[in-house]
């Protein structure tokens, strides 16, 4: 079984552009730093506060993996994102070049070790004799066992770009491919 890489493909998408009014005068890149700092915000708390919203994505994004074994899609979301938080570490506008430093608190999964898990049970000879549906409810307690075993931590500090885009602030093609990688489940 392959645990998903990404669950923030709806989060990414929205957070790629960002149409915000461009400021002008002496406090622009104050006024800039906070209205890219907010934006980011909304975009990261609804993974935070484990809203309806992104467990559905994570339910939809991994549906038929999880039926085929028998886990359950929303226990599976909330478990994944069980201790995930972020801060906003620095926001830095310079005209219309803007960066974000921000650190990622979530699980880091491990695809080996739920890889080693399911090819345990199918090399036990108990588990070969069990029905389907007791395989399935044996294969969903060992993964939820292995992944409410894991603790949120801090990853590495990561560094978005931002460039200005007319009135819109953008993310830069590195940084999009970069906020695709920052989630580990």
């Amino acid at each position: 079984m392959k645990l998903a890489k990404s669950i923030a493909a709806a989060g990414v998408a929205a957070m790629m552009v960002f149409t915000l009014g461009t400021f002008t005068g002496c406090n622009a890149n104050e006024e800039n730093e906070e209205v890219i700092r907010n934006s980011i915000t909304e975009e990261f708390e609804p993974y935070k506060n484990h809203d309806s919203s992104i467990i559905n994505q994570i339910q939809s994004e991994n549906a038929v993996a999880l039926a085929t074994i028998g886990i359950d899609g929303k226990e599976y979301a909330e478990a994944l994102l069980n201790g995930f938080d972020y801060s906003i570490e620095d926001v830095t506008v310079d005209g219309k070049n803007a960066s974000v430093t921000m650190i990622i608190t979530q699980k880091d999964i491990d695809e080996d070790e739920a890889e080693a898990i399911m090819t345990g049970l199918a090399e036990d000879p108990e588990f070969v004799n069990m029905s389907m549906d007791e395989r399935k409810a044996l294969i969903s307690e060992k993964i939820f066992e292995y992944i409410n075993s894991v603790e949120a931590a801090p990853q590495d500090p990561v560094t978005i770009d931002f460039v200005m885009n007319g009135n819109t602030w953008e993310l830069t093609d590195d940084s999009e491919l970069r906020m695709k990688s920052l989630f580990t489940f």
